[in-house]
Formats: structure tokens, sequence, C-alpha cells
């Protein structure tokens, strides 16, 4: 309830009268809600400016002039409510979470929503706080129109992936600017690195580090208005975050707790010991070879996935206590998360402490610190896309005819006798190809590990000058050291090759920032309101590690820490890079009467990664609005009755990209070059004097209206953004004298475009019962428009071209299986098909339909053949939430769903064209065995040998482009308050407890894991499973 989580610092009115007689009144406001008293409502007397504010029991006094008829009360979040002036007044209140003088946060300051002319979305803290997950970003998703998130994973630690109005960039990713109580953050993953053999760290999201149940409200900034005062971080939007505060009452404590299973959402089909040595052995048999599985019907018939995955109990513990007087507000907190992954060894636990202190020093000065400090361990799973020790490839490949465990081996696990580094072979006549470890032993016995320290706070003061008018300094630090600690054990596994390895990386990332701000807030003749800020603000970013590696480890007892005189062989390197940005900025806006609205920023930024004479860039946006509905033709109008409010509005802006995803892209490189039979120093790259910021152009125009006193509200937006001078890497030309050299250049071009609606209604709203609804709904549409001399970039699994959308899926079209030999079949470029002569000539022959035997006539299938295959990118998302109360009885339904994008299933091709001697998908039994037996006309006759060249696996095929569409019922939860009556007894103010559900139901035609599981944009290879969480809580205040 936002009367316990904000506090709003009333201006008081002045109590001087122009006459001398005088009544006075006493009361109480309480809310509706809950019949608890509302600190700090407002209470006037109707014309004029006397008026007071309810004390912490909610009562006042108020010494009213004699020919008084009405008070008026009035709360933020509630409705205002008018009285009849008596002695004695008792004055309910009843929420009103669409008030349109409900205030926002922006950039560098605060303004009533109905006063905004751009593009924000508000998530209200009390959505989020609640919910049992690892970290708040990810519980955006379906939450606000244009925002869409995605969760490409369910390991704790992994991040979730933003894109706020489509992708504006090549070269770099799609991650908004955070900003935390006006302080930009580093975000992203911390442990995102690679070891010193090119393998990737468990990941760690550094926005983990937040306690959700510090969060007072989100803002979500989307178009080049809101955002373009925050100039060349901006391109991808800004996240807004603000956290609770102190407020003036006696010391409110609560506390926020759970605990809570969660299990895998879903996990994948595998062969069973039977249909396992059925197809390894006819995978040797059709090349001519001997069967390598033996089955035993009294052996094991092992389920790897009751190994890998577990059900992960998890708790969350918060505590708060806030207060204040006049002035002095406080707010502090402490919060533990203990929480199990769904994967064996997956585990993460967080510690934080936050602090925020205000106090009103003089009439003219504010002074406010605030501080967090978080301690956050995360027990990772190595799972790069194609890594053999990794979850997802090696779980899936585990023999199911071998059991997990071997008391006779020394480790007590099934680890091949002959060879140590993989599986046991049990009564198999060989063991698992391509030396793949006992997956269980790897996580229970290797170790990936990231801890991270981080303290961010600040300290700010505001001197009013004069009423509107206030200066306020800022100064604000993000510090975080991230330890880095990996172990592969020497005795099997990825490790024993190397006699054990250790890696330790330790990195510091530090960030300041200082801001100095003035803001202007003055209305003149009633009709005429005038803001403006000015800013000038510097930030500082450093990143430093060291990296030291060790293998041939003496014992296995060594592997703690890396210890001297216990290792054989050492790596050592280490970096540091810095970053510095100063801006300088200004904004103002005007409206007359709350009717006719104008606004316009200015911002210039100076970025030290780019060439001092490109270095600077100036971001400019303006928009206008108007309210039609304080129009007289509409205002004195019958249709004012139920069609309240309507207002249209629109904006233009540029905005820049300093995220050019590299650390001086301008810069020339150097480096060892061999020479004939000597070494000589040559380019690496070469650099470019001209390099400048990415800019983006946006455009948006929207409707915004509100029907029955409110309870019906909509906006309606149509945006645009173009985003020019785009860095790309560029080859050098022939004349500059250095084949096979490139550099970076402004060259690209990239649009998207869409439509965005939200629906807030209040459905019931009685004494007993209130429903309330959230419905929001976008649509996206990316078009890449520019490359260098218009060559594509691809990979694998997508494409980069002009006139498509920004990397999508790019591979062959597969027609089926020749019923008569079995062999796959591929259309090409032209029409025409090819099958490959699996068993024969090993290689392309034409397929001719009338003739499917012949494989006479030589073809081929090549890189001209693939096509588009389908966008990566969804083109339509959104959310549908719905609040029911009865009573002391509350129900929350959020639904999100997602679609319009294709996915390259790469996990089922592998699973399904794992041609080794390894566990396949159960989709495998579908095979051609003969012409009698065709099986299900897609899968083809199978063979010992090489995937990659049998049925072009590792490259994106249509075989295995599947819909990306889904709905998902992402949370269901069910509140019971207890009666104040009970609570009052036990000397408390509330008590609430609740069950709730997440990720409950996917509805999908995906049949990988989950739809929204990505290794890769579009590319499903060898992710990990979604949480299903089931959980119980409480509320408490005292």
């Amino acid at each position: 309830m936002k009367r316990l989580t904000y506090l709003l610092l009333c201006l008081f009115a002045s109590i001087a009268f122009a006459t001398a007689q005088t009544t006075k009144v006493t009361g109480t406001v309480i809310s509706a809600e809950d019949d608890g008293p509302i600190i700090g409502a407002s209470i006037v007397v109707a014309g004029t400016t006397t008026g007071t504010v309810t004390d912490y029991n909610g009562a006042f006094t108020l010494d009213v002039p004699s020919n008084a008829k009405k008070l008026i009360v009035s709360y933020i979040g509630m409705k205002s409510v008018e009285v009849a002036v008596k002695p004695i007044i008792k004055v309910t209140m009843e929420s009103d979470s669409q008030n349109l003088d409900e205030v926002v946060v922006v950039g560098y300051g605060t303004q009533r929503k109905k006063d905004v002319t751009s593009a924000i979305s508000k998530v209200g803290g009390e959505d989020l706080s609640n919910l049992a997950t690892a970290s708040f970003d990810s519980q955006l998703a379906g939450r606000a129109a244009g925002v869409q998130v995605t969760t490409p994973s369910g390991v704790l630690g992994s991040g979730p992936q933003f894109k706020i109005r489509g992708m504006s960039t090549i070269s770099s990713n799609s991650q908004p600017l955070f900003i935390v109580d006006g302080m930009p953050i580093a975000t992203g993953d911390n442990a995102d690195g690679k070891t010193g053999l090119g393998m990737a760290y468990a990941s760690y999201n550094a926005m983990s580090d937040i306690n959700p149940n510090d969060i007072e409200s989100i803002e979500i900034l989307k178009d080049g208005a809101a955002t373009a005062i925050y100039g060349s971080r901006a391109a991808n939007g800004v996240v807004l975050i603000t956290t609770k505060k102190g407020s003036k009452g006696r010391t409110q404590v609560t506390y926020d707790g759970y605990v809570s299973a969660a299990s895998a959402a879903k996990l994948h089909d595998l062969l069973g010991a039977k249909d396992f040595v059925t197809i390894a052995n006819e995978k040797y048999e059709n090349w001519g070879m001997k069967g390598q599985a033996v089955y035993d019907p009294n052996g094991p018939d092992t389920n790897w996935n009751d190994y890998i995955f577990r059900t992960g109990f998890q708790h969350n513990h918060s505590l708060s206590a806030s207060g204040g007087t006049d002035k002095s507000q406080y707010y502090v907190s402490l919060g533990f998360t203990e929480q199990e992954g769904i994967i064996r060894a997956n585990d993460l636990n967080r510690l934080s402490l936050k602090a925020d202190l205000t106090q009103q020093a003089t009439k003219w000065l504010r002074i406010g610190l605030n501080g967090q400090m978080t301690r956050t361990r995360v027990n990772g799973v190595m799972n790069d896309e194609n890594s053999l020790g990794g979850v997802g490839f090696a779980g899936t490949r585990m023999l199911p005819n071998v059991s997990v465990f071997n008391p006779d081996d020394p480790t007590g696990y099934n680890i091949d006798a002959e060879n140590r580094k993989t599986l046991g072979r049990g009564s198999n006549l060989s063991y698992i190809d391509n030396g793949i470890q006992n997956i269980v032993w790897a996580l229970d016995n290797n170790v990936n590990r990231t801890t991270n320290t981080r303290v961010l706070g600040g300290g700010w003061a505001e001197i009013t000058f004069m009423d509107g008018l206030t200066l306020k300094t800022q100064a604000g630090l993000d510090i975080s050291n991230v330890k880095d600690f990996m172990v592969w054990n020497p005795e099997s596994g990825d490790g024993y090759g190397y006699g054990g390895l250790l890696e330790e990386i330790n990195t510091t990332y530090t960030n300041w920032n200082w801001q100095n701000v003035i803001n202007f807030n003055r209305t003149f003749n009633d009709v005429h309101n005038l803001t403006a800020t000015a800013v000038q603000e510097y930030t500082h970013q450093e990143y430093e590690y060291t990296d030291a590696t060790v293998q041939q480890i003496s014992d296995a007892f060594f592997t703690d820490h890396i210890i001297s005189n216990t290792f054989g062989e050492r790596f050592v390197s280490g970096g540091k890079t810095f970053m510095g940005l100063a801006s300088y900025m200004f904004r103002a806006n005007y409206n007359y009467d709350s009717k006719y609205y104008i606004g316009a920023s200015v911002r210039t930024d100076g970025l030290s990664s780019l060439p001092k004479d490109t270095r600077w860039g100036t971001f400019w946006g303006g928009s206008a609005a108007w309210r039609i509905s304080r129009e007289k033709f509409w205002s004195e109008s019958t249709i004012n009755d139920w069609f309240n409010d309507l207002r249209i509005r629109a904006s233009y802006a540029t905005i820049g990209n300093s995220d050019l995803g590299n650390y001086f892209p301008y810069l020339g490189t150097y480096g060892a070059k061999k020479a004939g039979s000597n070494t000589a120093i040559a380019w690496n790259r070469m650099g470019n004097s001209q390099l400048k910021w990415e800019t983006t152009e946006t455009f948006d125009i929207g409707l915004d209206g509100s029907f029955f006193n409110n309870r019906l509200t909509f906006e309606l937006a149509y945006w645009q953004k173009n985003s020019k001078d785009l860095v790309l890497e560029v080859p050098t030309a022939p004349t500059a004298g250095i084949p096979y050299n490139s550099y970076f250049d402004n060259i690209g071009k990239i649009k998207n475009s869409g439509m965005e609606l939200t629906v807030n209604a209040t459905i019931i709203a009685t004494k007993d019962w209130n429903w309330q609804t959230n419905f929001n709904f976008s649509t996206a549409k990316n078009t890449v428009k520019s490359l260098y001399g218009g060559t594509d970039i691809v990979d694998n699994y997508t494409i980069i071209r002009e006139g498509e959308s920004y990397r999508s899926l790019y591979g062959y079209d597969y027609y089926g299986v020749n019923a008569a030999n079995g062999n796959p079949i591929w259309s090409k470029a032209d029409g025409s098909l090819v099958q490959f002569d699996t068993f024969g000539s090993y290689d392309y022959a034409e397929y001719d339909p009338s003739n499917p035997s012949d494989v006479s006539k030589a073809s081929s299938l090549d890189a001209s053949d693939r096509k588009v295959l389908g966008s990566s990118m969804p083109t339509w998302y959104g959310g549908w939430n719905n609040t029911v109360s009865y009573k002391n009885f509350d129900l929350n339904v959020f639904f999100r769903f997602s679609g319009g994008n294709k996915i390259m299933n790469a996990s089922r091709q592998s699973a399904l064209f794992n041609m080794d001697f390894s566990n396949n998908g159960t989709e495998i039994l579908g095979r051609w065995i003969s012409p009698e037996q065709p099986g299900d006309g897609m899968t083809p006759k199978i063979g010992y040998g090489d995937a990659s060249s049998l049925f072009n696996d590792g490259y994106t095929d249509s075989h295995f482009v599947e819909s990306g569409n889904y709905l998902k019922l992402s949370t269901l939860a069910l509140g019971y308050t207890l009666p104040k009556a009970v609570v009052s007894k036990l000397n408390m103010t509330k008590i609430r407890f609740y069950v709730q559900g997440q990720n409950l139901l996917t509805i999908t035609g995906y049949s990988g894991l989950d739809p929204e599981t990505n290794s890769r944009l579009g590319v499903d290879w060898n992710g990990m499973p979604q949480q299903r969480s089931f959980t119980f809580g409480a509320n408490i205040t005292f």
C-alpha cells in the first residue's frame, strides 16, 4: 500500500486568516483499504490556502473560517474527498492508482503524470517485491508496453535481455541505461569473461545486487524526448529505479519474507536404456561396424535428469525500518536471500544493507546520504554453447545404460578405468565419445564461483534559493570487487588432461558520478507553468583485472586457492581500462492551464573513448501535447460526464550511443607478425581518427485518455527510431598497403517502428469487491537499412542483411527424407532438390521425385543455397495483470505473451543428429529404417559419423526453425490479510500471508525447453530450463 511505502512531504499551508472568527475542526483520515491511518494527508479549506496535514495517527486539527462550507482532503495515490465543515470529521479515502496527479520520476527530477509529454512507463515496487527471483529485472517482463524482457536461462546468476523499442545498434547490445536514485550504475554480466582455454565463465547478473524489497518504483523512459536528457547513453532507453526513503512519523518496522521451492518447468525427452542401445548399435551397423552398446534388462536404466536437476529450496528475508520528524527522515533495511538453483551445485546467496538519511538542516538547505552494501555469491555452472563439460551439452549425452555412481571407483563416481577423463562405460564395449565427462561428477567436484562485494551510494545537498528555485549537487560511487574462481578437479573430466586447473580473476569496477542540477518551477497567474532544469555532470569509469591460472596441481587437496609450490605451470595476465564522460544539459517545459504543453531539452556530451575532434556530441529533443478535454467545447458538453480526459502528444529527438562495442575503437593497434623467417611489428587493426557517435533519431505520437472518472484509462502510441552512423568493422582498401586488415567506421543504419497500447481499468469497486486490470500490447518491426557496401554479416545461424530484420535466421531449407533410401533432402536456392548420399558417395546428388533411387547425378549444397528463414526478434508482445480483492482476500493473476519470431532449435538438432556414441533425443525413434519402414518422413537414416557433414549440424536448418509464439501464466498469487481487530491486539499494523506460483503454464508450439531459452539471439543451443516455483510468504508491519 502506497501510504506505507511512500510518504509525501506536504507543503504546509498558511494558517493566517483575514477575519478574526474561526471554528475548530478535528478529525481523522483513514484508508478504505485497511482502515489504517493516512499519514501526511492534506486538508485544505475549499477555495483558500488554509490547511494542515494529518499526523502519524491520521489525526488533524484545523481552525476554519466561520463562513467556510467545505474541506478538501487529498493524498497522492488516493481519490480526493470533499466533506462538509463540522466540528468532528472522519474521512475515508479510496485508492486511485490511475490518478492523473500521480508523480513520476523523469531524468534529473519529477513531474506530475498528467504533465508528462513523453513516453514513460511506471512499474510499482509492490509488483516485484514478493516475487521469488534472484534479480528483480527479469520480473519486468510483460509489465510495460514497448519493453521486451526475456529470460534466456533458469540458471541462478544469469540475467535477462532487454529491448526497449527495438534494437538500435549492430556492434553492441540492447541493454538500457540503469539509474538508481540518480546514479548511473554498472549492469550486465560482471563475470562475462573467458578462461584461458576459451571456456565461458558462469554468468553473474550485476542487477541481482539490488534487493527488490528496497525498490519504491521503476520508471522506463522509452521515447527520445524522455531519454534525450541522458544524451549519448540513452540509445537503448533508460530505466530509473527509485529506492525507498524515510518519512515523517513514528518508526515503522516491516518484515517481508518467503520460502519457495523451484523445479524445472520442462526437460529434454531423452532415450532410455533399451532404445539407446537400439539406436547406438544401428548407427554403427549402418556403417558396417560392430555395435558398441550392450543392453542388460537387469542393468541400470538411468534418467540423468533426475541427478542433474533438483527441486531447489529458496528463502528470502527483508527487514526494514523507517520514520522521522519534520526535519529528519530515515530508512534502513537488511536483506538476506539464499537460493538453490534447479541445477545441482547452482546456488546464490545475497546479504544486503541499505540506509537512506535526509535532513532539513536549515530552512534553505536539505542534505542526504544513501548507501547500499551487498555481498553476493553465485555458484554457477559451466554451460557454453558447445562446451563438452557444459550441463546442456554433456547432460543430454550421458549414456542411460550406465550408472551415475560406482562404489568401486576411488572417486565413488562412474568414471572410465581406461580413460579417466570420461564417463564410465559400464557393460558397453566402448566409452562415450568426445571425452565427455560424468556430468554429475563435474557438478559435484568442479567449481565456477563468482563473489561480488559491491558498494553503491553517495550524498547530496539541495539549496532552496526561493520558492520554486533549487540547486542540488550530488556525488555517487558504484564500486564492485568481483572474484571469479574456477576449479577443474584433476581426477577426471576437463581437469584431467591438465593435471587439474585453477583460475582466479580479481576484477574491480569503479564508477563515480558528480551532478549539479538547478531546477526551476513556477506558476504565473494560475495558468502559466514553467519548469526548467540545468545540469552539469561528470562520470568516470574504470575496469581493472588480474588473471592467474595454474595447472598440474600436486594434489586435489590444494584446490581451494592458488597456493605457492602446489602447481606446475602458471599463467598471469591483467589489464586496465578507463573512460570519462563530461556532460552539460538544459531542459524546459511550459504548459498553459494544463491544456497546452511544450517541452525541449538539449545535452552535450564529451566521451574520452572517441577521437578529440569528434568526441563531443550534441543531442536534443522536443515534445508537445494538447489536452483536448480542457477545452470548453469538451468540458461543458455531456461527453465530459463519461469521457473525462483526452490528450494528444508528440515528440522528436536525437540521442546517441556511447557503447560502441569496443574500448577506444578509433585507435589503431599493433602486434608481432611474421615476415618470412623474421618477426616484425605490424597493424593488428588500423585506426580511424574520424570515428564519431552512433546517433538515433526518434519520433513518437500518442493519444491518452480516461473514462468514467478515471476508472478506465488508455495510452496509445506510434513510434519510430532511425539509427545511423552505426559502427561497423570495415576492410582496408588495397591502396592502403595493409592487406587483410580492417578498421571501425560509421557505416550502418537500422530502423525500428511499432505501436503500443496500455489499458488500465477498475472493473469492480464496491465495499467488499475490487477488481483492477492492466493490459499492454506492443508491436515492433526492425529493418537493417545500410551496411558496408551492402555486404552481409553472416554466422552459422543468423544474418545481418539490408532489408531484413537484425540477425534473421539464415540457413538451409529442409525438404524431408527420400523414402527410397533414407537420404536427407534440401531445396536449393534455384528451387531444385538435392539429397546427401549418406551411405553411398558421401556427397550431394540431385533428387528426382520421379526416380528417387537415382543418386548418379552430382550436385551441391553450399552457402549460396542458404536463405532467410524468419525473424529472430518478436514482432508483438505484452502482458495482462489482474488484481481482485474480496474483503481480506486478494488474488493476482499475471499473463504475458510474445510472438512473431522464429527460433532455431539447435538443441533439438544436436540431440537428434548426434551421430556419436552418446545419447539422443526421442525424436530419433522416427528415423528412416527401410522403404517399408520410412519413419516420420523427416528423420533420415542414421549412421555413426560426422553429423555436421551428414545433416548440416551446426547450421540453421528449416527443419529445426520453430515458432516462438507463447502465452505464459507468469504469476498466480492468493493472499489473506488478517483483520485489523486481530492485528491490533498483537500490537501490529498489518499481517498478510500469501501463496504464489510462478511460471505455472506455458502455451506454445515450440518443442524446446522454453521459447525464451536462448544462447544467442534466436538460437536455442544447449540452453537451460526455466524455473517453476511455488512460494509461501508473509508481509508484517509493526
